[in-house]
Formats: C-alpha cells, structure tokens, sequence
C-alpha cells in the first residue's frame, strides 16, 4: 500500500469513528523539521500533527534517519516511520507534429520520504529543539479579531440573516451575532470557515472555477473540506479550539466523500486551504513542489 493510501485510510477510518482528524489546535507551533527548523506545508501541516495526536507524542518536531544520525541521535528500536509527501518535477519529451521535433514538457509525481518524531529517538536533547517564540501580545479571542479585521480586500461581513454562509454573487459573509453562540470560539471557528470560502472568490484566489472543473457535482464537498481546513489553520494561529460536534450523517458523508476521491482529493484540499489562510493572514503561499 502506498504511503498516501495509509494516511487517507487514517483518516476515514477517524471520521467513520465521529472524529474530524485534521482538527487539531497545535501548541505554540506547527509540525517542522527539527534539524532544518523549516515548517512543514500543506497536507503534511495536518497530518503529521494528527500523528502526533494519535501516539502522544509532546512536539510535532521531525527529522530523517540520516538527520538524527548526523545529530547524534538514534532510532529506537522498533519505531516505524511517517511519511513526508511532497510533488517531485520530471522532464519528459514529447514529439510535436506541428514542429516536427520533440518538446519537453514538465509533469509532476507524487513521492515521499521518511520522518521520525524526535520522541522516537534518543540521544538527542529535544527541548533545545523546540524553536522560541515570542509570546501572544494579544489574549487568544482579541488575535481573532485582528485576524478578521486585517484580511487583506475581505467581503462584507454582516450578522442580519439565520444561519452561517458566504454568497459569492454578492460578495458577503453572513455569520449570527457572537451572542448567538455556545461560545465566542465557535462563533470565530464559523466566522473563519466562511471567510475561507470568501478567498475562492476570483478577486481574491479565484478556487471556485478550478473546482467545478475538476470535481464536478462533489465541488460543493471539496470546497467544503478547503474551508474546514483553513478554519483550523487559523484556529490554531489564534490559539482556540474548534466546536468538535458533529452529526454522525455528517462525518459519514466526508468518509464516503474520501473514499471516492482519495488521494488527489486531501493532498489538493489541504495546499489550497493553506493558501486560503495565508491569504487572510496576509501571508501569500507561493506555489512551492515540496511541502
């Protein structure tokens, strides 16, 4: 089985179980390579730390086996090992009968390599590793509004109609007023989530036609995983926890959803909803290869 294969089948396996994998609020930093100190992107932003969920382990900090060998460091013995996906560039030829000659033309394959969490090892002191952060100036609900309120050519928010959605054709989040809540986290959870859907917007990252081309009658589900992802992400860069209630049908729905798409489905969702909240942070994601 492929290395993607068994992390889709993880997390359909939680969601079929009543869990959303991807929710995760990370503490202090997301998952990054301990020796490089460079974050990790996209999909593995969320599954390595859903790893770290499953197997307690105390800091999403990584690193390859020639990494923690050149540290001085060992695996211990018995620990298998995560993959690190990333899109790896080929030249190919292909013969042009216009030109009468071949033209090489660029294709991308998905490949990986192998990670260990630093708690699967020894000889190496982890907590030199954890990088340093400057403390929060801000309380957690007060760095919402900043988030909100700094979102470069954001649409209109209003509070005057039920429910929680984003209408394209006008260009406006609707969202009830934070009262209306069980709590102010949950209301900046859904407040995110419809602000996600906002950056599909063609003024803004323009994802709405991309997806109606590549999926079809499931691009109202794929746009919907976008959303819920970049809602995390910015979740967790305010420090809040998302509302973990979920409808059984609901989940239920996701996993048939994955098990149809698969692979193509996660990796893409979880690159476009870090763009999306980088976008919203004022922090564009340029395209990058490796993740």
């Amino acid at each position: 089985m492929k290395a993607i294969d068994k992390i889709v089948d993880m997390v359909i396996e939680g969601l079929e179980n009543g869990v959303v994998p991807w929710r995760k609020t990370w503490k202090d930093f997301f998952p990054m390579n301990a020796i490089s100190k460079k974050q990790y992107r996209g999909f593995n932003t969320f599954f390595l730390s859903l790893f770290c969920s499953q197997y307690g382990y105390r800091y999403p900090l990584f690193a390859t086996f020639k990494q923690i060998s050149e540290a001085g460091g060992y695996v211990k013995k018995g620990e298998k090992s995560f993959p690190v996906v990333f899109w790896k560039a080929t030249e190919e030829s292909i013969e042009n009968d216009v030109i009468n000659d071949n033209v090489s033309k660029k294709r991308f394959v998905l490949r990986y390599y192998n990670v260990f969490n630093l708690d699967q090892t020894f000889g190496i002191d982890i907590e030199k590793c954890v990088p340093e952060f400057a403390a929060r100036k801000a309380q957690p609900l007060e760095t919402c509004e900043t988030v909100i309120s700094g979102m470069p050519n954001p649409p209109a928010i209003e509070h005057d109609k039920p429910g929680a959605f984003y209408m394209p054709g006008k260009d406006i989040v609707n969202v009830p007023e934070i009262g209306c809540f069980d709590a102010p986290e949950n209301y900046y959870g859904v407040t995110f989530h419809e602000l996600a859907h906002s950056t599909g917007h063609e003024s803004r990252l323009n994802r709405f036609t991309d997806n109606k081309t590549f999926y079809g009658a499931n691009s109202y589900d794929y746009e919907e995983l976008v959303a819920e992802m970049t809602a995390t992400l910015l979740c967790s860069h305010c420090g809040i926890e998302q509302n973990q209630e979920n409808s059984v049908s609901y989940l239920k729905n996701w996993a048939k959803f994955l098990k149809n798409e698969r692979k193509t489905t996660l990796f893409g969702a979880a690159t476009k909803a870090q763009k999306a909240a980088g976008y919203i942070l004022g922090n564009p994601v340029e395209n990058e290869l490796t993740s």
